[in-house]
């Protein structure tokens, strides 16, 4: 049970290249416009801070590649409609029974009472562009080492 636990039987394979080129894709392809590391950038997407140490590289690889399918629920886009007519738009980060907090797309933290919502629409698509076709096997084997190594303070 212990070994079966660490495998992904649905995985997908993957390879580690050169995580100091993969850190240059990263930058080159605007990652940085929406995900944060180490305290740097904006707020727009999930932090990447510690991604190596809390994904599997093979489902980064599908982050990269299918985005949609790799989406945590929590992290997917809403859209509130508030009982007094106020639109809000935003990334969800929690979620409980009686509120939800979003990060709009402002950068500003929202938390509002499920009893103040009138319509409340989760998106089901990833607002991340994929990878396939745009980055080589190289390219996305460069890419994965560099999101691997981020493992956090």
């Amino acid at each position: 049970a212990f070994v079966r636990s660490g495998l992904d039987q649905g995985g997908v394979s993957f390879r580690l290249g050169d995580a100091a080129r993969g850190r240059a894709i990263y930058d080159q392809a605007g990652c940085g416009t929406c995900h944060r590391i180490g305290g740097d950038g904006p707020r727009l997407a999930p932090d990447l801070s510690d991604i190596g140490a809390i994904r599997r590289p093979g489902q980064i690889v599908t982050s990269l590649t299918n985005p949609g399918k790799a989406t945590m629920p929590i992290n997917r886009m809403v859209t509130i409609v508030t009982r007094d007519g106020r639109t809000i738009h935003g990334r969800r980060f929690n979620e409980d029974t009686f509120g939800v907090q979003l990060i709009d797309t402002q950068e500003k933290i929202r938390s509002i009472d499920k009893a103040d919502i009138a319509r409340y629409d989760i998106g089901m698509t990833s607002g991340m562009p994929s990878f396939t076709g745009q980055l080589d096997d190289n390219g996305l084997a460069d890419l994965l080492a560099y999101l691997v190594s981020l493992k956090g303070q």
